[in-house]
């Protein structure tokens, strides 16, 4: 059972939908990814949680300041875990819960209301779900991402993943085993020279 790791909700435990087969991000794996964000001040405003699974990356986010953070999950049985975890971690009037194909959601990111563009967005997909590389790619060219934002993905160790994914630059990358992470930033200061 995955718990919060740090801040206001650390030892939290986190309920997994019952029946439905999930690859939930390993507390081990979560702890180094926040981390990682920790050292490059990247856990803060709004956070975009695709493939939300458990909710655990988004809920974590808020736990250590995160302001809000939207859930992107197409299994039925995981939204409502994920509404019933931030109303366990008392964040349920800092989150909404989107039961939604991820990729229609970078296809449409009005789809979400309001403001589109987010400071940290987690990519965290089933691993034979989804081809990573167009994936990312879409995603980079949403109005989802702008400077300043931080992406981040979960992958398997065997696939390759570029440097440069559009404007997105890797800042980070860490194995765990067959598991994978990648941190990329959309940089402040695009211009040339």
């Amino acid at each position: 059972m995955p718990r919060v790791i740090a801040g206001s909700a650390r030892g939290v435990h986190l309920e997994s939908p019952k029946g439905v087969n999930l690859r939930p991000m390993m507390d081990r794996v979560r702890g180094s990814l926040f981390d990682m964000l920790w050292s490059l001040d990247a856990v803060h405003g709004r956070v975009l949680d695709l493939f939300a699974g458990t909710g655990a990356v988004g809920i974590e986010a808020l736990s250590r300041g995160a302001d809000w953070a939207d859930f992107v999950e197409l299994n039925r049985k995981s939204c409502r875990t994920i509404e019933r975890n931030l109303n366990r971690t008392g964040f349920e009037s800092r989150g909404r819960v989107h039961c939604r194909r991820a990729e229609e959601v970078i296809a449409q990111p009005e789809s979400l209301g309001g403001v589109l563009l987010y400071d940290l967005i987690s990519v965290t997909p089933p691993y034979e779900a989804v081809e990573y590389l167009p994936l990312l790619e879409r995603l980079a060219a949403s109005p989802l991402v702008g400077p300043g934002t931080i992406v981040t993905v979960e992958f398997p160790s065997e696939i390759s993943l570029p440097e440069v994914i559009g404007p997105l630059r890797r800042l980070r990358d860490r194995a765990y085993g067959r598991t994978r992470l990648s941190v990329y930033d959309y940089p402040m200061d695009t211009s040339e020279g």
